[in-house]
This record gives structure tokens, C-alpha cells and sequence, in this order.
């Protein structure tokens, strides 16, 4: 299981949230309804020290999709975990209206 810090972009902890999918340019985190998240984001893939700007993609009751502003973590962050990675693009995950 992996888990990802996500700041404000005051620098504000927002929540520490469980890594629920990712992809190349994308990634999902588990989040309370209730809690709101902004774009200008950034989340840190623990332990790492990194931060990643986002912005928000799409919103499920659970979880919340965010993209990578400019780039995003190398591909081996996520080696090792099977089932965590996902290959599609984020405009496939993103609701169609």
C-alpha cells in the first residue's frame, strides 16, 4: 500500500490519502467527500521528499483524480506494487458529460 501527502498550495496538509491507482500522467487518491481540494495542489508520494503540482481532474464520493502539472514522479515510484499502475492516459479515466 502506498499513501500520498496532499498539500495546499499554501502549504496547508490537506490529507494523507491511500494511493488508490496511478498512471504515466496521472494518479487517483482516496479522499473524504467532505474534504475539498483546489487545484494548485501538490501531492508527495510518501516517503519520498518530492511535491508534484496538480490539478484536480475528476471527483468520485471516494477518491480524487489529479494530473500532473508538469510532469510527474519517475516510473519506478510505483515498482513493485502490482495492480497499483495503470496504463491508460488520464483523459480515459476522467468522466465523459
Amino acid at each position: 500500500m502506498r499513501f500520498a501527502e496532499i498539500v495546499h498550495k499554501v502549504g496547508r496538509r490537506i490529507h494523507i490519502g491511500c494511493i488508490m491507482a496511478a498512471g504515466q500522467d496521472w494518479v487517483e487518491v482516496s479522499l473524504p467527500k467532505a474534504t475539498s481540494v483546489e487545484s494548485g495542489a501538490r501531492v508527495r508520494f510518501m516517503p519520498a521528499d518530492a511535491y508534484h503540482e496538480v490539478a484536480v481532474s475528476w471527483r468520485t464520493d471516494d477518491r480524487v483524480g489529479f494530473t500532473y502539472v508538469e510532469g510527474g514522479p519517475p516510473e519506478e515510484q510505483f515498482a513493485g506494487f502490482a495492480g497499483l499502475t495503470d496504463p491508460r492516459p488520464a483523459f480515459l479515466k476522467m468522466p465523459r458529460s
